[in-house]
């Protein structure tokens, strides 16, 4: 793709604008499927998420957007401990895509309090222009 296609694709992309600008050319993705991370005990599991969540803050002006997919989306819903530290996040600047057929399939479409509701072609849009994916699955 060339250059300027790519840059013209970058203004148009789905949360491009305020949280959703690249920083200094860097564009990081972090891909977020799941509302619990490791097998052994599902309460850590999900507390893990919520710390991370909590502490992406940290990557500043380096993580361009996060993307939600699967049961990550639970984490958008009014009482989910995860949801004001992405309103914060999204407050500061952050472009947050959240998958609505996975907000439909848990039926918390009406009930997502942040974020971009989007699709799967957003969504590989934003991978595509990224220059580093992060995924945790």
């Amino acid at each position: 793709m060339s250059e300027k296609r790519q840059t013209k694709l970058t203004g148009q992309a789905c949360g491009a604008g305020p949280g959703g600008q690249a920083q200094a050319g860097k564009k990081i993705v972090v891909l977020l499927a799941t509302d619990s991370l490791g097998k052994a005990d599902e309460a850590l599991g999900q507390h893990i998420v919520v710390n991370f969540i909590m502490k992406m803050k940290e990557m500043k002006d380096d993580l361009w957007r996060l993307i939600l997919l699967n049961g990550a989306v639970k984490h958008t819903a009014a009482g989910s401990e995860g949801l004001p530290h992405l309103q914060e996040l999204a407050r500061n600047g952050l472009g947050i895509l959240v998958c609505g057929p996975c907000l439909k399939a848990f039926d918390l479409y009406e009930k997502n309090q942040v974020g971009e509701v989007t699709n799967m072609l957003d969504i590989i849009t934003s991978i595509h222009l990224a220059d580093k994916v992060i995924s945790l699955t």
